[in-house]
C-alpha cells in the first residue's frame, strides 16, 4: 500500500498539471476563436477542432483526479441509511463497479486510439487523432490505480475525505 500510495503522489502531481495545461490550452483557443471570428472576421480552423480534444483531455484526467480525491458525485443515501461494516462493505462494492468501468475503459479505448494513429486532423495534417485520443487509456488505467487505493483504503477502514466510512464509526 505504501509503494502504491508513493506511485500515486508522484502521478498525481503529472495529472494536476495535465489538467492545467489543457485548461490553459481550451481557454488560448477559445479566446483565439472569439477574438479572430468576432474581431477580425476570419475564423481559426484548428481552435475549434483543438479545443475538443484539450476539453477531452480536461474531462478524463480530472475524473482520474476525481477518483483519486473521491470527489465523484454519488448518492449518499445508502451512507446516510446504513453505518458501520455494512456502509463499508456497500462502498467497496461501489468501488468494485468503478473498477470494472475502468477496465472496460482501458480496454476498449487502447485499440481506438491507437486505430486513431492512421487517422490525421481535418486542420492540421501530420497531427494524429490518435494522439488526442491516447488520453482515454492513460487516464483510464490512473483510475484503476487510484481506484486500487480507493478500495486498499476501505477495506482497512482507514476514513478518507470522502466517500469512505471508517469501522471506528460503529
Amino acid at each position: 500500500m505504501m509503494c502504491l500510495t508513493t506511485v500515486n503522489n508522484k502521478l498525481i502531481r503529472i495529472v494536476n498539471w495535465i489538467i492545467v495545461i489543457s485548461m490553459a490550452f481550451l481557454v488560448l483557443c477559445i479566446s483565439l476563436q472569439v477574438l479572430n471570428r468576432f474581431i477580425w472576421k476570419v475564423p481559426m480552423l484548428w481552435t475549434e477542432e483543438y479545443s475538443r480534444f484539450a476539453f477531452v483531455w480536461l474531462t478524463m484526467f480530472g475524473s482520474a483526479k476525481a477518483v483519486r480525491e473521491k470527489s465523484h458525485i454519488f448518492v449518499d443515501v445508502i451512507e446516510v441509511l446504513i453505518k458501520g461494516k455494512i456502509a463499508q462493505v456497500c462502498g467497496f462494492i461501489a468501488g468494485l463497479v468503478c473498477m470494472f468501468f475502468f477496465i472496460a475503459l482501458v480496454y476498449t479505448s487502447i485499440p481506438w486510439a491507437m486505430k486513431s494513429m492512421e487517422v490525421y486532423t481535418e486542420s492540421v495534417h501530420g497531427v494524429a487523432v490518435g494522439l488526442f485520443y491516447l488520453c482515454m487509456p492513460v487516464s483510464g488505467a490512473l483510475m484503476i490505480l487510484f481506484g486500487i487505493e480507493v478500495l486498499i483504503e476501505i477495506v482497512k477502514g482507514k476514513e478518507g475525505e470522502k466517500g469512505t466510512v471508517s469501522l471506528s464509526q460503529q
